[in-house]
């Protein structure tokens, strides 16, 4: 079964009562795809089965070579209120170490090699504000709210956000959003560096729509590498001596070949000639 019959197949499924589909796909232009959380009745709260969701649209976007880059949006009306609370009730501490609760999240959103851009309509919070930090940059409608509140239900942020967001801040603005379970609006996380652009709400997603047709023009081989060491800084600290690997690993690429060929020839580069001739 190709992955057309299995999505038609998957849809199909969704349209009957009680299956709906957790995530949407969507190709807005060649080479970007917007994955959608589409739970809106919980504010597109973190369910498992909305994970596994995310997931498998990740996996098949990481698989398919026409893919460049990754939107993930909430829809228009919210990007995501956090974990879904009814689930985690449930759920002592012995059955979050037997699951390994969210280490399926964070181990795949982290391995994830493509670019991915968070649009984010109205508020991010808890899980949801932790899965933007995990995304490469986030872009957000005036008026938006992010924060981890977690410690205000007697938890903490648990989807790797007590790191991602210190390191992005500093300790002590991270202390005191963490702690204290501080909301902070969009002026503010721009303020911080969080926020790679701002739009009118209802404009983010295509405003980060144009921005990932940009990033997907690029070369694809040296926009995964600068993200591995990018993102390598950001769980080790710096380290020269990776970046450095990876930038002599580039000098034999095919996609540096035809950079440099179409910079001196005075034309754009062919990356997808490149990866034809390359296999």
């Amino acid at each position: 079964m190709s992955e057309q019959d299995l999505r038609a197949l998957e849809h199909a499924m969704a349209a009957m009562p009680g299956n709906p589909i957790l995530v949407m796909r969507s190709i807005p232009c060649p080479g970007v795809v917007v994955l959608t959380l589409n739970r809106p009745e919980k504010r597109n709260a973190l369910s498992q089965v909305l994970i596994n969701n995310l997931l498998r649209e990740l996996t098949l976007a990481s698989n398919d070579p026409a893919v460049k880059a990754v939107v993930l949006s909430g829809g228009p009306a919210f990007f995501c209120a956090g974990a879904d609370i009814k689930e985690i009730s449930e759920i002592d501490a012995e059955g979050a170490r037997k699951h390994r609760y969210l280490e399926d999240l964070c181990n795949g959103m982290s391995s994830f090699r493509k670019p991915i851009f968070a649009a984010v309509e109205a508020m991010a919070l808890g899980g949801g504000f932790e899965i933007c930090l995990m995304c490469d940059l986030i872009f957000a409608s005036k008026g938006c709210k992010f924060g981890l509140p977690e410690v205000k239900i007697g938890l903490i942020p648990g989807a790797g956000g007590t790191q991602r967001l210190t390191n992005a801040v500093g300790k002590y603005q991270a202390m005191k959003m963490i702690l204290f379970g501080t909301i902070i609006d969009v002026d503010e996380a721009s303020s911080h560096g969080l926020i790679a652009g701002t739009f009118q709400p209802g404009g983010v997603l295509d405003g980060a729509v144009k921005v990932a047709q940009q990033v997907a023009g690029l070369s694809s081989t040296a926009v995964q590498l600068a993200k591995e060491a990018v993102c390598r800084s950001d769980s080790l600290g710096r380290d020269d001596d990776f970046e450095r690997s990876l930038y002599y690993f580039s000098f034999g690429t095919a996609h540096k070949r035809e950079g440099i060929s179409a910079f001196l020839q005075k034309r754009q580069p062919d990356w997808e000639g490149a990866d034809r001739g390359a296999s």
